[in-house]
């Protein structure tokens, strides 16, 4: 999109839009549920394509927002490695488990 084509209330309506998806998508990840981040990733490649595209009094229209949105990425990446992380001691957890079992039930084998 050419800084003469740039449409400033559409850009923020979308880049409200994207903060709201980020935010339900946090709400999902506290609640358990799967996230899909492929449309999340093509919303927002497609808002820093046109951001690239703007000129500067454009981008100090719209700045406010692009900082909100770095925010919220940068929050919901920190919650996605801490849902990650308490996966990895789950999984370890049932590993572990699971090998005391096995074990026990060899043990009880050769008795």
């Amino acid at each position: 999109m050419s800084p003469e084509h740039f449409k400033p209330d559409q850009f923020k309506k979308d880049l409200q839009r994207v903060l709201s998806l980020i935010r339900t998508s946090q709400r999902y990840l506290e609640d358990g549920k799967v996230v899909e981040l492929a449309a999340l990733e093509t919303k927002v490649a497609d808002l820093c394509a046109q951001a690239q595209s703007m000129n500067a009094e454009q981008r100090n229209d719209v700045t406010p927002l692009l900082a909100a949105l770095t925010d919220e990425l940068a929050k919901f990446e920190t919650d996605m490695a801490q849902e990650y992380a308490n996966i990895q001691r789950q999984l370890r957890g049932i590993s572990n488990t699971a090998q005391a079992t096995n074990a026990y039930a060899n043990a009880a084998k050769t008795r």
